[in-house]
């Protein structure tokens, strides 16, 4: 099961860097390439069509490119049954670029498509082994959700391994 953050309210976002579009049914072949290798070898041109870029429960899909490659992405979802609650979805940045903020700019172009669609709150799913996401996901004002006592002693490990991380550089 993954763990689950939540940005409380939406208020106080920093500004959005330069640089973020949206993407299109064009984009399809980049993001299923950039998907593809931040998490599996299962993303497709048409799976990117089906799950994100014509999804009606996704508001919207951005990216950050570098010349014409996509190089980051995340999208923004509300789902009926919460439509006052953002879910932050497939945050992802190519592995060669990361530790450049990247991950970070397209999740703050959702929480700001949330706050302009006058949303509440935000949440997101994520794994326990993605720390630098986790970190980035902390500094912009998410909180650990804590449903059952495996799920604190998971956040207790991974800020034990955060804390050890800032100690080594």
């Amino acid at each position: 099961m993954q763990l689950r953050m939540r940005r409380p309210d939406l208020d106080d976002l920093p500004p959005l860097p330069t640089g973020v579009q949206r993407a299109t049914g064009a984009d399809a072949d980049g993001l299923a390439r950039l998907l593809d290798a931040a998490f599996t070898k299962e993303w497709t041109p048409a799976r990117v069509r089906r799950e994100l870029l014509d999804e009606p429960d996704v508001r919207d899909t951005y990216l950050v490119r570098r010349g014409r490659l996509a190089v980051a992405t995340a999208s923004a979802l509300v789902r009926a049954d919460q439509p006052d609650v953002g879910i932050l979805h497939w945050v992802a940045s190519d592995p060669a670029l990361r530790g450049r903020g990247l991950g970070l700019t397209v999740t703050l172009a959702v929480l700001r498509r949330f706050a302009a669609d006058g949303l509440a709150a935000s949440i997101l799913h994520t794994d326990d082994d993605r720390l630098p996401a986790i970190s980035a996901y902390l500094r912009l004002g998410y909180v650990p959700e804590y449903p059952d006592q495996r799920h604190q002693d998971r956040w207790s490990r991974i800020f034990r391994r955060l804390s050890l991380r800032r100690h080594a550089r």
